[in-house]
């Protein structure tokens, strides 16, 4: 059993320092300005099951720098539903002014307002991380409280209170990211449709590099809703979607 586990271990290793040295190469080729050899290896590190922030990071500047403006805001939004980051969210600003729509978001009340920027503060897994955190704290000061003569009446007030709110902004973040899909546009340009079939009326156009919200989808069609509010249907084809 040891000599298995031993095994394992080494192999685990192994494929670590690999991966390594494939994201130190990549790095070195995005240096020397190699943009194409670059993304061929951060896609190889990707393709073996493994993601983080800085590698979508990397990966949207090497797509910037080739001017592929759809796939560069489609890894920066990536990169920033791991980890929240202010050069990631500069870059994606940047990138935006690079393509053809322009999408003003209705405006929100302030509560709303202020309760999506919290939300958007750092990423889900951070919320959730912060959420067991706090129940951990609440059951060590249960535990201290129960054998020891301390009392910790308010510390466990305030601690229950700082629950709730996590868990509720945890939720929140969750259903905002994962409960609502999200997809950039790819085709260079899609007509937005009334109905989920080739002959309903056109509403609107997107052209790629637009984010979109995904609230169904019927087949091949998905039912999309954009910042400014407005709806319709594309097929799926002409998308990417945020998983």
């Amino acid at each position: 059993m040891k000599k298995t586990i031993f095994i394992i271990t080494i192999l685990f290793n192994l494929q670590t320092f690999s991966e390594n040295s494939l994201f130190l190469e990549a790095n070195q080729q995005y240096n020397k300005q190699n943009y194409k050899s670059a993304i061929l290896l951060y896609d190889s590190i990707i393709a073996n099951g493994l993601e983080s922030s800085e590698l979508y990071y990397n990966l949207g500047n090497c797509y910037y720098k080739k001017e592929e403006w759809a796939n560069a805001i489609w890894n920066y939004e990536k990169s920033l539903s791991l980890k929240k980051n202010t050069n990631t969210l500069e870059n994606l600003e940047l990138t935006k002014l690079k393509i053809t729509d322009k999408i003003e978001p209705i405006p929100q009340l302030f509560y709303k307002k202020w309760w999506r920027n919290t939300i958007n503060l750092v990423s889900v897994n951070m919320w959730q991380i912060l959420t067991l955190l706090c129940i951990w704290i609440i059951l060590i000061v249960q535990i201290i409280t129960r054998f020891t003569t301390s009392k910790h009446k308010y510390s466990f007030h305030f601690l229950t209170i700082l629950f709730i709110i996590l868990l509720s902004i945890s939720l929140s973040s969750y259903h905002e990211n994962y409960q609502k899909p999200k997809a950039i546009i790819f085709s260079s340009s899609v007509n937005v449709n009334s109905a989920p079939t080739e002959d309903s009326k056109n509403l609107f156009s997107l052209h790629a590099g637009t984010k979109v919200r995904i609230l169904d989808n019927i087949g091949d069609w998905i039912n999309i809703k954009i910042e400014d509010g407005k709806n319709g249907w594309i097929k799926k084809s002409n998308c990417r979607i945020l998983e």
